[in-house]
């Protein structure tokens, strides 16, 4: 899962690079000489109504907001990488699409031949993908010569395993500066892959092979400092383990894996022995088969309200776009169903914590009134519905929380898909407490039904309508059925109708 920048250092910054410029400007007039030489005689340009200005003029044009909405010129071109590649393919077809339809919207593209787009694109296409390799070639280059580094300095590592992290790791250890390491050979238990290159090192044997590639290289006076077994050891037989201990120990060369090496252990996990000892000692509640069911519906329901919605979507994202500026959409990581790490959108409603110089705004002034009537109205969450249709949330089932703010018991709420509204949000929302919501979220999961969803839906109609309400009733059911579901849970959870404090609270 890939996650985005703060708000703050994400928005979109309109730039053009100059050779992306005179690329877009060049681009058709190469085209059309390409296809016919004559159509670049200087008789065919001197009248300026002709045709040829037209498709030259436009197809600039729409090239130039293509680079800008594709954010073409916003990597450094020595970095130019797929991504970047993805980027230029995609501005370069907007390009070609846009160009075409409007000259054969208004000329039926008379004058210019029928291939000359196609030819545009080709030529488009590799003017900025060769200048940008061109560049990132000589750039690379001339990095690695002014980097500086002390041959005698360098520790000389062997890589066990030919994968993906270590073909990374490599890359990444060549481009320090100044170098202390340098990966020598790589080892890999594949007999395909031997002899085979990854980022210029090649695989010289299997993992058996360490002692008589240690000898060989002593023999041409490099000594090996340290082994490093990559992600792919795991898979390693236990012989080969074996054998690689053994040799690292006899020759006295440091072994370790290739994550301690760059120090990507995992976060330590925070003490949750209660919370599990209780987890364990409460019993299952299994989904009910209903749940099953609930995806289509789902799936179907977001792509007819995506569609009625489309009005009001593009509504709220220019009245957001005038309001907040760019990003339109807002993102925060939750726990979804099994625990599974999501990314939950919104339409932004509130300003950037920091303005574009970096300087800090008083958080009274993020939240304008435009920004206020999208949260009362709900229509801030409309891009959840693509978490529907991409399976991370389903219309209605427990809301998705932070990971700070999870229950101590949680095991009950994720078993099921979060919703976009649920049995909590119409039951009380930012009214109940936490141990309050998780009871209501493990009631609903345990007794959803057609007729409690077409409830929640209609309740969640008027509460968007008219605020939120905190229901008594509803709550103390849920807190009493939870605290009989378990009985070691804590208090809070365990509390009925005459001890909770819901009587201190307004009941709907």
């Amino acid at each position: 899962m890939g996650l985005l920048s703060p708000t703050s250092r994400n928005r979109i910054r309109l730039r053009l690079a100059p050779y992306d410029v005179i690329c877009a400007m060049a681009a058709p007039i190469a085209a059309l000489g390409l296809r016919d030489p004559h159509l670049i005689d200087f008789d065919r340009w001197s009248n300026l109504s002709s045709s040829l200005y037209l498709f030259a003029f436009i197809s600039t044009a729409t090239a130039l907001v293509s680079f800008l909405a594709f954010r073409v010129s916003d990597g450094m071109t020595r970095f130019f990488s797929v991504h970047d590649l993805i980027a230029v393919v995609a501005a370069v077809a907007s390009t070609v699409a846009a160009t075409s339809f409007f000259l054969f919207t208004v000329t039926r593209l008379d004058g210019v031949p029928r291939s000359t787009p196609a030819i545009l694109a080709l030529v488009l296409g590799g003017a900025l993908v060769n200048g940008r390799a061109f560049h990132r070639a000589v750039a690379l280059e001339r990095d690695k010569a002014a980097r500086p580094q002390s041959p005698d300095q360098l520790r000389n590592l062997v890589i066990v395993g030919a994968d993906r992290f270590s073909a990374l790791a490599a890359k990444l250890i060549a481009s320090q500066s100044p170098r202390t390491a340098r990966v020598l050979a790589l080892l890999d238990e594949r007999p395909e892959m031997i002899g085979r290159a990854v980022n210029g090192v090649r695989v010289v044997g299997s993992a058996h092979d360490l002692d008589a590639v240690l000898d060989e290289y002593a023999i041409h006076g490099v000594a090996i400092d340290q082994v490093l077994i990559s992600d792919i050891g795991a898979n390693l037989s236990v012989a080969a383990m074996q054998a690689l201990s053994g040799v690292c120990d006899n020759r006295d060369i440091e072994i370790m894996s290739l994550a301690d090496a760059f120090n990507l252990k995992p976060k330590p996990a925070v003490a949750q022995d209660a919370a599990e000892a209780k987890a364990e000692a409460a019993p299952i509640v299994t989904l009910p088969a209903y749940f099953g069911v609930k995806r289509a519906f789902d799936v179907l329901a977001s792509v007819a309200l995506l569609t009625a919605l489309a009005p009001a979507t593009a509504l709220v994202a220019g009245l957001v776009l005038i309001d907040v500026g760019t990003p339109l959409l807002f993102w925060q990581e939750r726990i979804g169903r099994n625990g599974r790490r999501f990314l939950l959108y919104k339409f932004r409603t509130y300003r950037a914590p920091y303005d574009w110089r970096g300087r800090a705004i008083d958080p009274g002034d993020r939240l304008s009134l435009i920004g206020r009537l999208i949260r009362a109205s709900r229509f801030d969450e409309i891009p959840q519905l693509l978490n529907i249709l991409v399976g991370d949330m389903s219309l209605i089932g427990p809301r998705p929380l932070l990971p700070k703010d999870q229950p101590k018991d949680m095991s009950i709420r994720l078993l099921a898909r979060p919703g976009i509204t649920g049995w909590a949000q119409v039951n009380g929302g930012n009214l109940v407490n936490p141990e309050e919501k998780e009871a209501l979220d493990a009631w609903y999961i345990q007794h959803a039904s057609p007729k409690i969803d077409i409830k929640i839906l209609v309740h969640s109609l008027i509460i968007a309508a008219t605020g939120e309400r905190f229901n008594r009733r509803a709550v103390a059911d849920a807190l009493h059925w939870r605290g009989h579901l378990a009985p070691n849970a804590d208090s809070e959870a365990r509390v009925d109708a005459s001890s909770s404090p819901l009587r201190d609270r307004p009941a709907s």
